[in-house]
């Protein structure tokens, strides 16, 4: 599978925007927010920048760069706050008749934001223009758009307009690799995303290549599975993640990530190391890096015996390559050490009490720790994480616990996350369990009493402890110890260190395993949120490869449990989603004071 075509296709778009805006041989300045600084070089790279006049480049502040030429861009991601704080830089800076300005917006315009710069009265004399990228390929098995915004924006706003990137992307996908003959969608998000792109075919009518590399393509939403994001991640890449922040496919290995800090690019197909030990249980990742280090030295030890013919040839084919897999292995070994520093005492203890919210078990227990830690003013995200477990385990929590761990939390972290907990609320993840309601139907008119029941009416949701336990994504037995096969890697849970199983392995394995795929479970834990395409299409039972595609983003837990199905099956599975995200990254950004999009 050849997925450079995708990277050409959004250096193709990038060029004419640019070529739009000025030819190339005039010099531009570009400013270029931080979060859009390693997508757009993983897209075009700094050396194309340059060929297209690009001459001094800057990282967006909160005031203006020194300008050195006339024609001025901005690369700046679809958010209110930080198109505001670029407004206003203009309208301070003053116009000037000879100097153009242009924004340019990933991955479109929204109508708030052209209000926004109409408002402050710099529309006048500045250009917006909208650029999407497709998917940007990570790893081999895994593409991102890269809108970590996306989730707030879709989510947790209920603005829906970032959804048409995701739907351009598909249809970019399609029209490079193959129409999907069979499409299924778990989740609102996902079914708003295939009505556009339907809509979009049937409206351009694209050209499709005869032959299609996927024949599926599964979409699913971010909040259909939100313990998935909750539970720590013990795979090698997912420890990673939560501990360095992964950066477009990137691990610093300093505290901020500096200029010229060591990083550490997550790429199997440029890191044969990272490759063997990406999805490995986080356990047994300091074992296979001893023994490689083992294995690389006695490469490099060469016996007196050998023949000046054969050394000849190993300096010429095999030392650049042991030397490279050597400062791999260096990196690899910093990496795993940084996190067992910062883990140290605490991950088992966390392991413990995810094990009890899973299970149901030793609830008086867990609640004394969440108090404890809350006195003790524990890492906020952290204690977040165990309540929101806690609040979709037990469907929501009773009415004392609620109000007790709320109020706690107000006072050992301040009120300014009373918006911390509203978001939480929003998105159902820490909630005083429902209670039964005063009608007031019987007070109102009769006709008037029909519309506020339709107007209240809201198709029953099931449990999500009854979901797992209906898809059999706990161990049989709750009671009994995590699954055996936990660290062993020869089942789905052991991302989980055997607590749980993704639903998104239950759900593709599903899809995939039958030529007409089982799932009246699923229509009975998801109702409409599941929608199933045409199981009579002859190639629902192909054995092509699989897109699955996640809206509001995927962790690499659950990447890696797609990868375990994938050799299972014998079958390719890729993974594309708006971006990859951690329960970690997660929480910080509901308890920043900046979580307006």
């Amino acid at each position: 599978m050849d997925l450079g075509n995708l990277r050409q296709s959004s250096q193709f778009r990038l060029l004419n925007l640019l070529t739009k805006i000025a030819p190339s041989d005039v010099q531009k300045d570009l400013v270029i927010h931080e979060d859009l600084m390693k997508p757009i070089d993983l897209v075009s790279g700094a050396r194309l920048l340059r060929e297209q006049g690009v001459d001094k480049m800057f990282k967006l502040a909160s005031v203006a760069p020194p300008w050195k030429n006339y024609i001025r861009l901005y690369f700046i991601p679809s958010i209110y706050a930080v198109a505001e704080n670029v407004a206003k830089q203009l309208k301070r800076h003053g116009v000037e008749k000879t100097v153009s300005y242009h924004i340019i917006v990933v991955p479109k315009v929204l109508t708030v934001i052209h209000s926004l710069f109409e408002s402050l009265g710099v529309l006048d004399f500045v250009t917006l223009h909208s650029y999407s990228w497709d998917f940007i390929p990570l790893d081999s098995n895994l593409l991102s758009l890269e809108l970590h915004h996306l989730f707030k924006a879709s989510f947790l706003k209920e603005e829906n307009s970032l959804l048409t990137s995701v739907a351009k992307a598909l249809m970019s996908f399609e029209c490079l690799l193959g129409k999907f003959s069979c499409v299924m969608t778990l989740g609102e998000k996902s079914q708003r995303v295939h009505n556009l792109l339907n809509t979009w075919k049937n409206e351009i009518q694209p050209t499709f290549p005869v032959e299609t590399e996927f024949t599926h393509l599964i979409m699913l939403d971010r909040n259909i599975d939100f313990v998935s994001l909750l539970l720590t991640q013990l795979t090698y890449e997912g420890v990673l993640d939560e501990n360095l922040k992964m950066k477009s496919g990137f691990v610093y290995l300093d505290a901020n990530g500096a200029e010229g800090s060591q990083r550490l690019m997550l790429n199997s197909a440029s890191d044969e190391i990272y490759g063997e030990i990406k999805g490995k249980h986080i356990s047994a990742v300091f074992q296979h890096l001893s023994k490689k280090a083992k294995e690389l030295q006695q490469k490099r030890d060469i016996k007196n015996t050998d023949s000046i013919e054969e050394m000849k040839n190993f300096v010429s084919h095999d030392l650049k390559r042991i030397q490279s897999q050597q400062k791999s292995l260096a990196l690899h070994i910093s990496a795993c050490e940084i996190v067992m520093k910062r883990q140290a005492g605490i991950l088992e203890e966390l392991l413990e009490l995810q094990e009890d919210a899973m299970s149901g078990t030793k609830m008086k227990e867990y609640l004394a720790f969440l108090e404890d830690s809350i006195a003790r003013q524990f890492n906020l995200a952290t204690i977040l994480r165990l309540c929101c477990l806690h609040s979709i385990m037990e469907d929501g929590l009773p009415e004392k616990e609620y109000h007790l761990l709320q109020r706690q939390l107000l006072q050992a972290y301040g009120y300014r996350h009373l918006t911390t907990l509203h978001y939480l609320q929003r998105l159902g993840l820490f909630n005083q369990r429902d209670s039964k309601m005063i009608s007031l139907e019987p007070l109102l008119p009769d006709r008037l009493a029909r519309v506020a029941h339709a107007a209240s009416f809201r198709p029953e949701r099931m449990p999500f402890r009854k979901i797992c336990q209906r898809l059999n994504l706990l161990p049989l037995d709750e009671s009994s110890q995590p699954n055996p096969c936990a660290k062993s890697g020869q089942h789905p849970s052991y991302v989980f260190g055997g607590v749980y199983t993704p639903l998104v392995y239950h759900f593709v394995e599903r899809c995939l395993k039958e030529k007409e795929p089982s799932l009246g479970d699923y229509v009975r834990c998801f109702g409409n949120n599941l929608r199933i395409g045409d199981c009579s299409h002859p190639q629902w039972g192909a054995r092509g490869k699989i897109l699955v595609c996640f809206i509001g983003g995927v962790t690499l837990a659950e990447v890696a449990s797609l990868d375990l199905l994938s050799r299972q099956l014998g079958r390719q599975i890729v993974v594309a989603t708006t971006s990859t995200i951690s329960g970690s990254d997660f929480m910080e950004s509901m308890t920043s004071q900046h979580t307006d999009t």
